[in-house]
């Protein structure tokens, strides 16, 4: 008796939810029937006839928190500390070498002697990372430009999470201390 009863409440609950051959009924049809913009085509709704929305002034993707000192490089200076100073573990090196061979060898070279494959069509010299110039700069210098750009270099912050740069500045350290006579 009691698997009968069972057997007819599972039945009656899957009887009653929706059935595969039934037509979605959708009260308000307009919300299903949009004209669709193609990305950086022109549409004429839109007040400047572009169709690739520009976010809102000032604000930011979640779980992403602006660079403090972008205009400030002697704040960045003064208040920035590299957390892992010193440190040449393997697993340090090997983050920093990743992100530098992902965004900073194309410009710089594999050596940091501004050589890299991108060379010889661009504009102005590319800096050695080997140079006393550079040698001479603090981490949190090094932190900064690659936060924040510097001169035709662009800010690397949204391809080098913040977290990993300090194990970039470690590995270009590495590579400075590594190769003593190239300056």
């Amino acid at each position: 008796m009691k698997k009968g009863i069972i057997g007819l409440l599972a039945f009656s609950i899957f009887s009653c939810g929706p059935s595969g051959n039934k037509p979605n009924v959708e009260i308000i049809q307009d919300m299903m029937e949009q004209p669709a913009i193609k990305a950086q085509k022109q549409d004429d709704f839109i007040e400047n006839g572009i169709s690739s929305r520009v976010p809102p002034e000032n604000t930011q993707p979640v779980g992403k928190k602006p660079y403090a000192y972008a205009m400030d490089i002697s704040k960045a200076m003064a208040e920035l500390k590299n957390p892992l100073e010193g440190q040449m573990s393997s697993e340090v090196l090997f983050v920093g070498q990743k992100y530098f061979n992902t965004n900073c060898m194309v410009c710089h070279g594999q050596k940091a002697l501004g050589d890299g494959p991108i060379k010889p069509s661009y504009p102005i010299p590319i800096p050695s990372l080997m140079s006393d110039k550079i040698r001479g700069w603090s981490d949190a210098q090094i932190f900064h430009v690659i936060s924040a750009g510097q001169g035709l270099m662009g800010s690397y912050a949204s391809h080098v999470p913040e977290k990993y740069r300090w194990q970039l500045v470690n590995y270009v350290r590495h590579l400075q201390q590594s190769q003593p006579e190239l300056r």
